[in-house]
């Protein structure tokens, strides 16, 4: 019985570690264009942990500050969870249809999906730009 246990517990633990989705990684593992991202745009801030799985990275600040990454290295999401996120993260035409469209506003959360950008504002209104600053649309989000 102990001959057949042993390696049963072996299979399970490996078939185990090999379906786990988030692996905890040194931040120093992180795609270097990430780690530059996070330096360039929160350089005073501390990465509180790093994980991997198989789609992307997700970072998380001591500020509180949430950023996924693709496996490339290339924003995803990144979320300020009550933290203002800078607006140089945007590309000038889109930062500038923000500005334009609610002046007084301070960006909470930043989605990129292909020439699509999703940026919802304090004042809850999420807003649809293309990369060349259009605006394709707008939604209050609570």
């Amino acid at each position: 019985m102990k001959k057949i246990f042993l390696p049963l517990l072996l299979v399970f633990l490996f078939s185990a570690l090999l379906l786990a989705d988030d692996i905890y990684i040194p931040p120093e593992q992180l795609p270097k264009n990430a780690l530059s991202f996070i330096q360039k745009y929160f350089p005073d801030v501390n990465i509180l942990y790093a994980e991997m799985d198989k789609k992307d990275y997700e970072v998380r600040l001591a500020n509180g500050v949430e950023i996924e990454f693709l496996r490339n290295g290339e924003l995803k999401e990144i979320e300020g969870n009550y933290v203002a996120i800078p607006f140089e993260i945007l590309s000038e035409p889109v930062a500038n249809t923000v500005r334009r469209t609610y002046p007084n506003t301070v960006i909470t959360k930043i989605k990129v999906k292909w020439n699509l950008y999703e940026v919802k504002l304090n004042n809850m209104m999420k807003l649809y730009i293309d990369a060349n600053g259009q605006l394709l649309g707008q939604k209050f989000d609570d």
